[in-house]
C-alpha cells in the first residue's frame, strides 16, 4: 500500500483528507503551516502561490470519492453539482449509466456556493442516462442538399435544438445529426446531415525494368 500523509481537523474532530506528499517533519510557526522535506523548510497554505497541489517541486492532483447513500445498486439520477469553496474544480462523474464532465468557468457562484448544471451522459455512443429516450416513431424522411426533415406522430415537447437524434436499427444506434429546428404542430425536425466517413487511398507508381 502507498503511504500517505493523513489529517486531521480540529473543528470536525476526525481525520479528514489524504495526501499523497511524504515530509520528514511538520511544524506550526507564527499560524503558519511549514514541513520540511530533505533538509529544505517548505510552507504550506501560501496564497500568495497561484501554484496548487504542488508538494517539494512534484505536481498533484486532486480527488474525491462520495458516496450517496447505502443503496449502491439503485440507479440513480444526479441533475447539478454544488461545492462549497472559494473556488470551482473541473469535475468528472461516473456512474454505473452515465460519464458527464463540468468545466470550472460552467459553475455559478451563489454566495459561498458554486452551482453548476450536469448535462447528462456525454458517450454518443450509449444513450443511456440521457434525458430523453425516444420520441416515436418515424412516418416521413425527405432530404434536400444536407438537411434531412423528419416526420413523426408526434413530438415530446422534452425534445429541444441542439439535441442529437437518433434512430434504432434493429440493435444498432445511427446517428442522424444534431437537430436544427422543431415543428411541433406537424410533427417534424429537421437536422444537419453528418459527413460520411472519408476512406483514404494511396496512389502508387509501378516501374518496371
Amino acid at each position: 500500500m502507498a503511504k500517505k500523509t493523513i489529517t486531521y481537523s480540529e473543528n470536525t474532530k476526525g481525520w479528514t483528507s489524504f495526501f499523497s506528499y511524504e515530509p520528514d517533519m511538520l511544524c506550526k510557526l507564527n499560524n503558519r503551516f511549514f514541513s520540511i522535506k530533505d533538509g529544505q523548510l517548505w510552507m504550506h497554505n501560501d496564497e500568495s502561490n497561484p501554484v496548487m497541489n504542488n508538494f517539494y517541486g512534484v505536481q498533484y492532483s486532486s480527488k474525491i470519492d462520495t458516496i450517496f447513500n447505502q443503496d449502491n445498486s439503485e440507479d440513480k439520477i444526479f441533475k447539478t453539482m454544488v461545492l462549497e469553496g472559494n473556488q470551482p474544480w473541473d469535475v468528472a462523474v461516473k456512474t454505473n449509466l452515465a460519464n458527464s464532465t463540468i468545466k470550472n468557468t460552467e459553475f455559478n457562484q451563489r454566495e459561498s456556493r458554486q452551482f453548476a448544471y450536469l448535462r447528462k451522459n456525454e458517450d454518443s455512443n450509449d444513450l443511456h442516462g440521457n434525458t430523453a429516450q425516444g420520441i416515436g416513431v418515424i412516418t416521413g424522411v425527405t432530404t434536400v442538399g444536407t438537411v434531412r426533415t423528419i416526420t413523426y406522430n408526434t413530438i415530446p415537447n422534452f425534445v429541444s435544438i441542439g439535441d442529437k437524434l437518433y434512430q434504432l436499427n434493429g440493435n444498432v444506434q445511427e446517428y442522424l445529426g444534431t437537430i436544427d429546428s422543431i415543428d411541433f404542430k406537424n410533427g417534424k425536425v429537421t437536422v444537419q446531415i453528418p459527413p460520411s466517413p472519408r476512406k483514404h487511398s494511396s496512389k502508387f507508381n509501378l516501374k518496371f525494368n
